[in-house]
């Protein structure tokens, strides 16, 4: 009967102190704030004037997708500028950074320029953050 004992008190101690492991980071307790972030680029002619491109694009080279939410100019507010990445992509970026390839096309002359643009995210980030990518392209 001892023997049954503790044969049920060892497993009853090993069964109750292991619990499933939980990767789902916490994220219940960030204070963020109201603002909408985006990382913009300009695109600008040989003389420094605003330029609507052809065929943009800015694919995060980790996943592959299109984050290109304004390849037509006329939803921009301002001639020449595309959105790279926003606060909508926050969840979708890594938090150590994704490179986000931006691509397009003069209208005109057809010449292609590529750069390239890196911006952090995660899971528990309340906004994204540009590291690096340039402000204006000239074409």
């Amino acid at each position: 009967m001892k023997k049954l004992f503790y044969i049920l008190s060892i497993t009853s101690v090993c069964f109750f102190s292991c619990s499933a492991t939980n990767n789902q980071p916490d994220c219940e307790n960030m204070i963020c704030t109201q603002e909408f972030r985006m990382v913009q680029v300009v695109f600008k002619d040989s003389v420094g004037k605003p330029l609507n491109v052809k065929a943009f694009s800015a694919v995060n080279k980790r996943t592959g997708e299109n984050m290109a939410r304004n390849s037509d100019p006329s939803n921009e507010p301002s001639q020449g500028v595309y959105i790279v990445a926003s606060d909508a992509d926050v969840r979708k970026l890594s938090e150590k950074g994704d490179v986000i390839q931006v691509s397009a096309s003069h209208p005109v002359t057809n010449k292609n320029v590529i750069s390239e643009f890196v911006v952090t995210g995660g899971i528990c980030a309340c906004h994204i953050n540009k590291i690096s990518g340039p402000s204006e392209i000239v074409l």
